[in-house]
């Protein structure tokens, strides 16, 4: 469910302290009532709840040149919304990763997050080659109900959502900058954003506003890409190239990474080729993307749960992917009850792990 709209601007406030990360938020979320109650906590009960002495000690420094009130009205006045990570608008899949952003800074409409979703990333210079591929790919795909993901980075990130925009359909830009006109990047992309915005899409930032576009902000820019999205397509990246950590994160986070091969003799066909040694999907036409990007139904042939255990966790599941912990949590069970239920379900083919300890059911029940 949606936060509180009292504990928004002290997360806004909390967020604003970058050491605190995704993984600190949530522990200062388990550990106060509120955040109000965590912005506000002394030293010692921030350590106590696992946060380090010395992060602490800064934080309790430097929170009085925090307004939080003053963050959630600039906010409004710059019409950016938030999007907390229990909030059912909040991407399915991106919920998955290993640390998922707690907030989401957007502009525009988040699609609904059952839609299917393709990563796409590429070079920052493309040649005529990766321009006429991206083309001819995103073209029919963008005319499907698939929603294209990238960076709004020049290139074929930018070309990609262009071609999304003409084709009439969905897209979002992810960013690693906050998203106010003085700071979003690249400054040559404010029209393309507005027209993603305006034309039914979101920009997304996980960075609060005024946060400048620094070089490590990418990588965890490039994870909330891949971790949003289904499958990762990489259409010409040098040896060197963003795109390739981007598509670490999907291979990380259990999701399919496609890429479109290349001249041997071009250095930006160097990424793409490697990646396809590596077990990559080759890609040459759309319907090498499609099929794969298919969520899994739950199949007719209804299952009998053979015990107590498997009764509680089948009921809880579905296709909507679960984390152990909840699991855990839901059924009361222990957690080596879960674990090795979970396994037995897992070897019988009636549930799912899709990556980071989630968990799918694809049978029916009895």
């Amino acid at each position: 469910m949606p936060i509180s709209p009292n504990d928004i601007p002290f997360w806004l406030g909390l967020v604003r302290f970058r050491p605190f990360g995704a993984i600190r938020l949530t522990r200062l979320e388990k550990g106060f009532p509120s955040m109000q109650k965590a912005f506000e906590a002394p030293l010692e009960e921030l350590i106590l709840c696992g946060i380090e002495p010395p992060i602490a000690k800064t934080f309790c420094e430097e929170r009085k040149n925090i307004d939080p009130q003053k963050e959630w009205v600039d906010l409004q006045t710059r019409n950016i919304h938030v999007v907390h990570y229990k909030d059912p608008l909040y991407p399915t899949l991106l919920r998955t990763i290993y640390d998922p952003p707690p907030l989401l800074f957007v502009r525009g409409s988040l699609p609904d997050p059952s839609r299917h979703t393709l990563a796409v990333v590429g070079s920052r210079h493309p040649s005529l080659y990766g321009k006429l591929v991206t083309r001819q790919l995103i073209t029919p795909l963008a005319q499907s109900p698939l929603i294209i993901v990238s960076g709004l980075a020049y290139g074929i990130d930018a070309l990609a959502h262009t071609i999304t925009l003409e084709e009439k359909g969905t897209t979002v830009a992810i960013l690693g900058s906050g998203l106010d006109e003085e700071t979003l990047y690249p400054q040559e992309h404010l029209s393309l954003a507005k027209r993603i915005v305006d034309q039914g899409g979101a920009v997304v930032s996980e960075f609060p506003m005024g946060t400048p576009p620094l070089k490590q902000h990418f990588p965890f820019r490039n994870r909330l890409i891949a971790g949003w999205c289904q499958g990762t397509l990489i259409i010409e990246a040098n040896k060197k190239s963003g795109s390739l950590i981007t598509a670490r994160a999907a291979l990380d986070a259990g999701r399919d990474v496609y890429a479109v091969p290349g001249p041997i003799t071009s250095p930006l066909s160097e990424g793409p080729n490697n990646l396809l040694k590596m077990g990559a999907i080759p890609v040459t036409e759309p319907t090498d993307i499609l099929p794969s990007l298919q969520t899994p139904a739950i199949s007719s042939v209804a299952y009998t749960p053979s015990t107590q255990e498997e009764s509680q966790l089948l009921t809880t599941l579905s296709l909507d992917p679960k984390h152990i912990d909840v699991l855990i949590e839901e059924t009361h069970l222990s957690s080596s009850a879960v674990s090795s239920t979970l396994t037995l379900l897992e070897m019988k083919g009636i549930i799912k792990h899709v990556g980071s300890q989630y968990y799918i059911r694809v049978s029916s029940l009895a």
